[in-house]
């Protein structure tokens, strides 16, 4: 028994061989970016970034946590450094970011910490160097620090 079709044979290869151009198009353009990420993420940073803070009050209210940090990319080209602030439980609680056109290589920084949301304990700091060699982007985690905040 023959199949019987609305359209014409020729119309239906053409529709196939479109979709199929367009799927193929999608799978090209699915491919890393031009400055794809070249370095590793399993602390390959550690040699030119680190964050350190001192134990610490948890004031009533919102304060600022203090910490330092410093930078040391092998490249006098641009870095950036986002630090986050690990709370007792594993969450991120605040976050920063430091960069060669606004900040200093080495220096100071504070994240802003409200007690009422904050419970005193174990605070890590995480610590992302991004910097640039040419048109390649380097980028990897600084080593963690620990501190405490405490009860006044």
């Amino acid at each position: 028994m023959a199949t019987v079709t609305s359209r014409p044979l020729p119309a239906r290869l053409a529709g196939a061989l479109g979709a199929g151009i367009l799927a193929g198009a999608v799978v090209v353009s699915a491919g890393p970016p031009v400055a794809a990420h070249t370095g590793s993420d399993s602390h390959d940073a550690a040699a030119y970034a680190r964050t350190w803070a001192a134990d610490q009050p948890l004031r009533p209210g919102c304060r600022k946590v203090r910490y330092r940090y410093e930078v040391d990319p092998p490249t006098d080209q641009a870095w950036g450094l986002e630090t986050f602030l690990i709370g007792p439980r594993g969450k991120r609680i605040a976050s920063g970011a430091l960069s060669n056109t606004a900040d200093r290589k080495k220096g100071r920084d504070t994240f802003d910490v409200c007690r009422t949301s904050t419970r005193p304990g174990k605070f890590r700091i995480r610590a992302k160097l991004t910097y640039y060699d040419g048109w390649t982007s380097h980028d990897g985690w600084a080593d963690p620090t620990r501190f405490r905040l405490r009860r006044p």
